[in-house]
């Protein structure tokens, strides 16, 4: 992943509230996140790889 100055918790909105970086404001405290699935051709078929549960 490449450098980035953008901070995630204040640029990434997050509705997935069962994981570990979601906040109450509905967005990502991760550091970065990581999007996954190289051989993705829609929207659909990409994912959070920064995906933690917390339970």
């Amino acid at each position: 992943m490449s450098d980035c100055s953008c901070e995630t918790k204040s640029c990434v909105a997050c509705t997935v509230a069962n994981c570990v970086h979601h906040t109450e404001n509905d967005t990502c405290s991760a550091g970065k996140i990581q999007v996954g699935n190289r051989t993705a051709s829609t929207s659909g078929e990409t994912f959070c790889d920064t995906f933690r549960t917390n339970g």
